[in-house]
C-alpha cells in the first residue's frame, strides 16, 4: 500500500505551463513531447533536490523533486519528474498517482486518466486515486465511468465528502433524486452536500424541503454564493418575488464585481416584471460582457417586454449563435418574430425549442397561436389541447406545492391543525411526494394522531421505499406501541437506506438493549459513535450499556 504525501492534494488546478528541458531532472526523458504546452518555464528545482538527482537518480529522488514542483504550482515540471521516476520504477502506483495528479492539475485531463487507472488498479483500497479519477472523468463528460469511481471510493470510506458529492451529482445528472434525498437528509453535510441535497429536492419538485435545507445551510455558510443563488431560484419558483429580490440584491451588493451575482439579480427583476428597473443593470452588464449568451438573452427578454423588438431580435440572434441549444432563447426569439410579423420564422423557432427538449406548457400555446395565424387550424388545436392538459397538471402541482409551503408556515406559527389540513390536501393532490407525506406525519405526531401519522408514513414509504426518515419514524411508532421486533425491522430498513444515519443506529441499539441483546446493542452504538464521535445520544447510550454490563458481571 502506498501513502500519499500531504502535498498531493486533489482537485487543485494550477495555470498550465510548458517547460524547456534544461535541468538534469528532466533532460533526455522520452515521451515528454506528449505533454501539451503553452508558454515556457524552466524546470529547475532547489539546489538540494537537484544535487540529490545528480548523486542518487532514483525514483524516490524524482518523486521528491516532482512534489516540490507541485507545491510551487508548476505541474508540468512535476509531471516530467514523475515520468522520470516511472522510467526507473514502472510499477510504482505511488508515482502513477502523482503523475495523474500533476497532469490533472495542469489541465491535461485525458492524459491523466491512464496513470490514475494504473494507480487505482494496483491499490484498489486507496481512496485518493478513485476520487481524482472520478473528478477527471466527470470533467471529461464520462459520467458513467466517474460514477463507478465514486462508488468504489464510498466502499473504502462511506463518509468521504468528496465521494458523496460525486455520487450525488451523478444521481442528479441521471434524474434519480431519491437516493440523494434519502442519504443526504440524515448525515452531516458540508457546503457541497447541502447544495446537492437542496438541488435534489428542487429537481423532485419538493421546494419547501429545498428551501428548509438552504435556510439551515446558509446559517452554517452565510457567505456561500452557491447556496444563496439556489435559494433565490427556489423563491422564484415559489413566486416569492420580494424574498427572491431581497436576497439577490444582497448577494449582488456583496459581490459587486461578480457578473454572475449581478446577473442573478437581473434575472429576478425580469421574473418579477420590473423591466424598467432592470434595464440599466442589463445594459451595464452587457457592456461589460458583450459576448455573454445569458446576458444577451436577458437583454432580449427585457427589450421584448418593453417593445424594442429590433434590439431584442439582434441580441437574441447573438445569444442563439453563441448557445444554439438553449431552448428558452428560441422561445423568446419566436415571440419577437411574431411581433415583427414573421410567423413562419416564429414557427421554426418554436419547433426547434421543442426539438431541444422544451416542456413548458406556454410554448405549446405560443405555437398554437402561430399555427392558427398561418391557417393550420387542425395542428393549432392539437397544440392547444396539449397546452391545456399540461397547464392543468402544472397548475395542480404548483397549487399543491403552495399548500405545502403554507402548511410549513402554519406549523412554524404553531397552528398544527391548519398545517395538517393543508398537508393532507397537498398529499392527496401529490400522492407521489414522499416529502409532503412525511411532513404531514410529523405534524400529526405533534397532534397525537397516531393512526393518521402511521398512514402518512406508509404513504411516504410507498412513494419512496428507501425514505430513511419515514422508516425511522415508523420504527419509533412501533417502539412506542410496544412492538420491539417491528421497531427493529424499521430501524434496520432506515439504516439500509442510509448507512450513516446515526439516529437510526442509536434507536436500533436502544431497541436491542430492551430485548436484552446487549452485544448487538453495543455493536450498534459503537457504529453510531464511529460515524459521529460527538453524538450525545450515542455517547450516553454507550455509557449506559457499559454500566449495565458491569452490573451484570457483578451480580451473583
Amino acid at each position: 500500500m502506498f501513502r500519499l504525501p500531504i502535498s498531493a492534494r486533489i482537485c487543485v488546478r494550477f495555470c498550465a505551463t510548458a517547460f524547456i528541458c534544461l535541468g538534469p531532472a528532466v533532460c533526455g526523458i522520452s515521451g515528454l513531447a506528449a505533454l501539451p504546452s503553452s508558454g515556457a518555464a524552466f524546470c529547475i528545482g532547489p539546489t538540494n533536490l537537484e544535487a540529490r538527482i545528480h548523486t542518487k537518480p532514483d525514483a524516490e529522488s524524482y518523486a521528491a523533486l516532482g512534489n516540490w514542483f507541485g507545491e510551487n504550482h508548476r505541474p508540468e515540471c512535476a509531471a516530467a519528474s514523475f515520468q522520470a521516476g516511472l522510467k526507473l520504477e514502472p510499477d510504482s502506483a505511488y508515482l502513477s498517482y502523482l503523475l495523474g495528479l500533476s497532469l490533472y492539475s495542469a489541465g491535461h485531463l485525458q492524459e491523466a486518466i491512464d496513470p490514475l487507472l494504473k494507480a487505482s488498479h494496483a491499490h484498489p483500497e486507496e481512496i485518493k486515486p478513485h476520487l481524482l479519477l472520478g473528478t477527471a472523468l466527470r470533467d471529461l463528460g464520462r459520467h458513467k465511468e466517474a460514477f463507478q469511481e465514486w462508488t468504489a471510493a464510498i466502499k473504502i470510506d462511506p463518509r468521504s465528502k468528496i465521494a458523496l458529492d460525486g455520487l450525488a451529482k451523478g444521481y442528479i445528472e441521471a434524474g434519480d433524486y431519491e437516493p440523494v434525498i434519502t442519504h443526504l437528509s440524515v448525515i452531516q453535510r458540508d457546503e457541497n452536500l447541502t447544495l446537492d441535497l437542496a438541488l435534489a429536492f428542487t429537481k423532485a419538485h419538493m421546494l419547501d424541503d429545498a428551501a428548509q435545507v438552504l435556510i439551515e445551510g446558509l446559517k452554517s455558510y452565510p457567505n456561500s454564493d452557491a447556496l444563496a443563488r439556489l435559494m433565490v431560484t427556489i423563491y422564484v419558483k415559489q413566486q416569492r418575488f420580494p424574498e427572491a429580490s431581497a436576497l439577490a440584491e444582497k448577494t449582488a451588493r456583496q459581490y459587486p464585481r461578480d457578473i454572475e451575482a449581478q446577473s442573478i439579480y437581473l434575472r429576478v427583476m425580469l421574473f418579477s416584471g420590473a423591466y424598467e428597473k432592470a434595464a440599466p443593470l442589463a445594459r451595464k452588464l452587457l457592456a461589460l460582457a458583450p459576448h455573454d449568451a445569458d446576458l444577451l438573452y436577458q437583454n432580449g427578454i427585457m427589450e421584448n417586454k418593453m417593445g424594442d423588438y429590433e434590439a431584442a431580435k439582434k441580441h437574441l440572434e447573438e445569444a442563439i449563435a453563441l448557445n444554439p441549444n438553449y431552448h428558452n432563447s428560441r422561445y423568446i426569439y419566436a415571440m419577437v418574430l411574431e411581433q415583427l410579423n414573421d410567423q413562419i420564422g416564429a414557427k421554426a423557432q418554436l419547433e426547434k425549442a421543442f426539438a431541444l427538449g422544451a416542456t413548458e406548457p406556454q410554448i405549446h400555446l405560443e405555437l398554437a397561436k402561430v399555427l392558427h395565424s398561418l391557417g393550420e387550424a387542425q395542428e393549432a388545436q392539437k397544440e392547444l389541447d396539449i397546452y391545456q392538459a399540461a397547464w392543468k397538471a402544472a397548475t395542480d402541482r404548483t397549487l399543491a406545492e403552495q399548500k405545502a409551503t403554507q402548511a410549513a408556515e402554519a406549523a412554524a406559527a404553531g397552528n398544527k391543525q391548519k398545517a395538517a389540513s393543508l398537508y393532507r390536501e397537498a398529499a392527496t393532490e401529490l400522492p407521489d411526494s414522499a416529502g409532503i407525506a412525511y411532513r404531514l406525519a410529523m405534524v400529526l405526531d405533534d397532534l397525537g394522531d397516531v393512526e393518521g401519522e402511521r398512514s402518512a408514513l406508509e404513504q411516504a414509504i410507498k412513494a419512496d421505499p428507501n425514505y430513511a426518515l419515514a422508516q425511522y419514524q415508523l420504527g419509533y411508532l412501533e417502539s412506542r406501541g410496544g412492538d420491539s421486533l417491528g421497531a427493529e425491522q424499521q430501524f434496520r430498513l432506515a439504516i439500509k437506506a442510509a448507512p450513516d444515519y446515526v439516529q437510526a443506529w442509536v434507536a436500533l441499539s436502544a431497541t436491542l438493549a430492551m430485548e436484552s441483546r446487549f452485544k448487538e446493542a453495543k455493536d450498534a452504538v459503537a457504529t453510531a459513535l464511529k460515524i459521529d464521535p460527538k453524538d450525545k445520544d450515542a455517547f450516553e447510550l454507550s455509557k449506559s450499556l457499559a454500566y449495565t454490563a458491569l452490573r451484570r458481571q457483578s451480580s451473583p
